[in-house]
């Protein structure tokens, strides 16, 4: 294949299935359940609320499966959420929840079906009620039979520095295996006396390998994490990058290899929930990353491969086909996180610009040097 076939097989690109590749994709992953549990008032709405960048309380989308629990289980966002109506204090109540809620968690993880399981469970206590109750202590110790849980001290700017000590003292004192965070959603309180980082790196590494990268993708405004994961993302496709190239061959029979890369550049895409805006934004994407992503993969080599004068020169080895694969995975993953910090501070994003060619380009050969450099 010589250089004028090889630009025509990447015009060809154009054409990539990119929604078909994209429900593959999404269809494949596994969704965390997350299970919120607490007394009336914890703030365990404005909790969902906040972490996943979406007004589930409000949304009306949710299915009653008790009298007492909710389902979501939003379109877009890769993970099951369980919202429990709060229990009020007095004795018939609070044995009405524990035996509703972790029943339904107990019944839930033993029934054998994945999609009904409850991997997590964040129990909300407010720090605005001063106090550990017995019933609390109780709950989180049979739910931590059944699940990961993790307890969040929700509303922390209600209480003082000592009231908020002491009852991280009783939970420290009555469950020492049980991981507490602090939170609250007043823009008073710095962020250095919360915990809200914290609360979500547990929440990603106490899921198993399948589910870890839905639980990031899921989150809204906590980017730093969904960076981490979105590394790891591209992990998994150098695997597949180097075995496109089991021996040393042309950069003009580099389709297979080119595929696995548009794949991996929608991957990203998708995970950071930029697709979710407007159409024109995937239109840019995909004319401009997924269907170049030969050109890219070609101007990079020939530039940075010492000796090469043309594209039918241009030999490709594992080597060469996970560094480049590695370099295209950051440069896309670099673009799409400036993008979705900006979004997260109201700020507008020139898709047209961050997204252009020579824009992609420039980062591919940045982290293709850095790579190479070791």
């Amino acid at each position: 294949m010589d250089e004028r076939h090889f630009q025509t097989f990447i015009d060809k690109l154009q054409d990539f299935d990119y929604e078909s590749v994209l429900k593959k994709i999404r269809s494949g992953v596994k969704k965390p359940g997350i299970l919120l549990c607490g007394a009336t008032g914890a703030g365990k709405s404005s909790l969902i609320n906040h972490l996943f960048g979406m007004e589930v309380a409000d949304s009306g989308s949710g299915k009653n499966v008790t009298d007492r629990i909710s389902r979501y289980e939003p379109e877009k966002y890769p993970v099951v959420l369980y919202d429990t109506a709060g229990y009020e204090m007095g004795e018939k109540q609070q044995e009405k929840f524990y035996k509703d809620v972790i029943g339904f968690v107990k019944k839930s993880n033993g029934s054998g079906d994945v999609k009904k399981q409850i991997h997590q469970v964040w129990y909300c206590i407010s720090a605005a009620t001063k106090r550990i109750t017995p019933m609390d202590l109780a709950a989180i110790g049979a739910l931590s039979g059944q699940a990961e849980v993790c307890v969040v001290l929700t509303q922390i700017d209600a209480a003082t520095v000592s009231e908020l000590n002491e009852m991280r003292k009783t939970l420290a004192e009555r469950l020492p295996d049980t991981d507490v965070f602090r939170v609250s959603l007043d823009p008073r309180v710095p962020e250095r006396d919360m915990d809200w980082d914290e609360m979500l790196q547990w929440s990603v590494d106490h899921l198993d390998s399948g589910l870890k990268l839905a639980m990031a993708e899921a989150l809204g405004q906590e980017l730093l994490v969904k960076r981490m994961e979105a590394d790891k993302l591209i992990s998994r496709y150098l695997v597949a990058a180097g075995g496109a190239v089991a021996m040393p061959l042309p950069m003009t029979d580099s389709a297979a290899l080119i595929a696995i890369q548009t794949a991996m550049a929608t991957h990203l895409f998708n995970y950071w929930g930029i697709d979710r805006g407007t159409d024109k934004i995937k239109e840019i994407f995909v004319n401009v990353v997924v269907a170049n992503a030969g050109r890219i993969m070609s101007r990079t080599l020939l530039k940075l491969i010492p000796g090469v004068g043309s594209v039918a020169t241009v030999l490709i080895n594992g080597s060469v086909a996970t560094t480049f694969t590695w370099a295209f995975g950051k440069a896309i993953n670099e673009i799409c996180y400036k993008a979705a910090r900006l979004l997260a501070k109201g700020q507008k994003v020139d898709f047209t610009a961050a997204f252009a060619m020579d824009t992609v380009l420039r980062l591919v050969q940045k982290y293709y040097q850095r790579k190479q450099k070791g």
